[in-house]
């Protein structure tokens, strides 16, 4: 069963009340009922297990057995700055990086990407990434929720980026291994992980990137697809920091 997240407004005492689209939920697609225990997080990274006590219209309301604050987080929280995709690829990054615990998913719209976003489509896309992030973060049971932002230029984000450390995955470029390149170790610290489009960065992107303090990596000899280098530059950097294997 997922952790589900909720607001630390809902928690009254000893009881939790649920309304709006988590209850519906509940209701309508996981049948819950009365006597029934669920797992549940809020943003204080407190979880909850509780038994559903009442089951209204337009409410849940469950009773809480047991709580519990959540690990002591150690290491840089991690941005996903990754190139839009086409087709049902960016869904599976955002998927894939929530259940891998990154904090904040920022979709690029780079020189080579085939996608671009319209403007009056910008809020509904974002929205759904939103459901895929927080559907895959609770699945996974992950102590906070992730944030998906909306779309930013390249230029833009190499420009502004206020990352500790900002390491950007450039094919054909020699640059120090993933495995290998030092990394940030403090909570207050943002560790940013930047991934291009299936046609590669542009030239000018990578030069603005690298005056602008980013670091180029590799993940080896192979070219990956964009979204394989999302998830192994994930993986490789959450095992470095102790949150894998």
């Amino acid at each position: 069963m997922p952790a589900f997240f909720v607001s630390s407004s809902d928690i009254h005492g000893t009881e939790i009340t649920l309304t709006g689209d988590l209850c519906h939920h509940l209701r309508a697609s996981l049948r819950v009922k009365p006597g029934e225990c669920l797992w549940l997080t809020d943003e204080q990274r407190r979880r909850y297990r509780a038994r559903v006590s009442q089951r209204l219209q337009q409410a849940l309301t469950m009773e809480i057995l047991e709580q519990w604050q959540g690990p002591v987080e150690t290491g840089p929280p991690l941005l996903l700055a990754q190139a839009l995709l086409k087709g049902d690829q960016m869904d599976w990054v955002v998927q894939k990086a929530s259940e891998l615990g990154a904090r904040t998913i920022l979709p690029l719209v780079s020189r080579h990407s085939v996608v671009r976003p319209q403007p009056g489509r910008i809020a509904a896309q974002v929205a759904r990434w939103q459901r895929i992030a927080t559907e895959a973060a609770q699945q996974s049971e992950q102590w906070r929720l992730p944030e998906v932002l909306e779309p930013l230029e390249s230029g833009r984000f190499f420009s502004t980026h206020t990352a500790t450390c900002s390491l950007l995955l450039a094919e054909r470029r020699k640059g120090v291994g993933l495995s290998e390149v030092s990394l940030p170790s403090l909570p207050t610290e943002l560790l940013a992980l930047i991934i291009g489009p299936e046609g590669g960065w542009a030239e000018e992107e990578v030069s603005l990137a690298l005056t602008q303090h980013c670091c180029a990596v590799s993940l080896g000899e192979c070219i990956l697809r964009a979204d394989t280098a999302a998830v192994t530059a994930l993986s490789i950097v959450q095992s470095r920091l102790g949150r894998l294997g």
